[in-house]
């Protein structure tokens, strides 16, 4: 029986890395049932909970090096690993994992990743390193590619997508029973906001405020707020809330407990649009057919949003009223439109990741089918 191991940022309730671990799982269990599958997450238990598989302490590494030292293929990813912005150090740790099946002599894919912004010297050479070394890359982006080649690494590196559109769609029916807890009223249409802090949340609490009474006063809405990393988002949340005119707020919803992946994409299954920053809240939209106005603070915000030929980006850092609501009013005008692309953009989306899962399935199993090695 075939084994992997599984380095990611799983296990810290932020939904779209588990939304990525779930599109892994389901991805090699696709291909072959029997695989046994470890992962390194911060809460085992959680994790071996909710994704039916064997998870173990990601800084315990004794039981790291353990289970790495028997198993058939390391896979580091998906998700903005490999990137020295949001964290100094996470970088490193994601290097040492890589670099410990290495020295184990153990097959390392890097599955499905954005790559970068890596800004420091240090990590970019150390990184160089040892990504000449793993057996196949694999990136979720073009940009994610040249940040490679820039960096020098010499493999050949294949694109694809993120690995959550490998993920099964959820019954409808299970958002629709969230939306009820919360009196959500299905005559009228709803639109959904994730929201994350950043570092001018003054500024997005006052422009997310207007837009939120814009949508109520002017087009009849209920909005949505959807945390989708659920503690760290709620703040800034909250925040928005107070700031709105009063007379708003009956129409206005805060979904204020915990869901789980199936959930989470079941609900915004439900809603008319979507207005966001957190990347899996604009990939859940897409895969549930949902269209969208994205919020970008990151490239791979970018990256995404031309994905679904979204071209005109509004940045967070420049967030406007103004501008948010002129891409609402376009969306609004274009529905079926919008609709219509969406959905053909998802179809391409699964087609694709199913090939980054078969190059893993061919690295566990020893074919040296990928990249027409024979």
């Amino acid at each position: 029986m075939p084994k992997v191991v599984i380095s990611g940022y799983y296990g810290f309730n932020n939904i779209g890395d588990e939304a990525i671990l779930k599109g892994l799982i389901d991805g090699i269990k696709d291909f072959n049932q029997d695989t046994e599958i470890v992962v390194l997450s911060q809460y085992p238990e959680f994790t071996s909970k909710k994704h039916n598989v064997r998870s173990i302490k990601r800084m315990n590494l004794f039981s790291i090096i353990k289970e790495i030292k028997d198993c058939d293929l390391l896979v580091s990813g998906g998700g903005s690993l490999l990137q020295d912005v949001t964290s100094k150090r996470s970088i490193l740790y994601y290097i040492a994992i890589i670099n410990i099946a290495k020295i184990l002599n153990k097959k390392v894919m890097i599955y499905s990743q954005g790559i970068g912004p890596v800004n420091k010297k240090y990590n970019r050479n150390i990184l160089k390193r040892v990504l000449n070394k793993v057996d196949f890359i694999n990136v979720r982006d073009e940009n994610s590619k040249q940040e490679l080649v820039d960096m020098g690494i010499e493999k050949d590196i294949l694109v694809t997508m993120d690995t959550v559109f490998g993920i099964k769609k959820p019954d409808i029916e299970i958002g629709k029973e969230i939306l009820r807890d919360i009196n959500i009223d299905f005559e009228k249409k709803i639109v959904g906001l994730s929201i994350r802090p950043w570092k001018n949340n003054k500024q997005i609490v006052t422009e997310i405020s207007k837009v939120c009474e814009s949508l109520v006063e002017e087009y009849d809405y209920q909005v949505l707020f959807i945390p989708f990393h659920f503690y760290a988002d709620s703040s800034i949340i909250k925040d928005i809330y107070k700031n709105i005119d009063k007379k708003y707020r009956e129409n206005v919803f805060v979904l204020d407990k915990y869901l789980y992946v199936d959930e989470y994409i079941s609900l915004v299954g439900n809603l008319d649009f979507l207005i966001g920053m957190r990347l899996h809240a604009l990939i859940f939209s897409v895969l549930m057919g949902v269209p969208v106005v994205g919020l970008s603070y990151d490239p791979k915000i970018n990256n995404f949003l031309n994905f679904i030929e979204k071209n005109e980006v509004i940045s967070i850092l420049n967030i406007n009223f103004n501008d948010i609501m002129n891409e609402v009013k376009c969306l609004i005008d274009n529905i079926d439109d919008e609709r219509a692309l969406i959905s053909k953009k998802k179809d391409e989306f699964r087609e694709i990741t199913d090939i980054h899962n078969k190059v893993l399935m061919d690295l566990i199993e020893n074919r040296g089918e990928y990249f027409g090695k024979n």
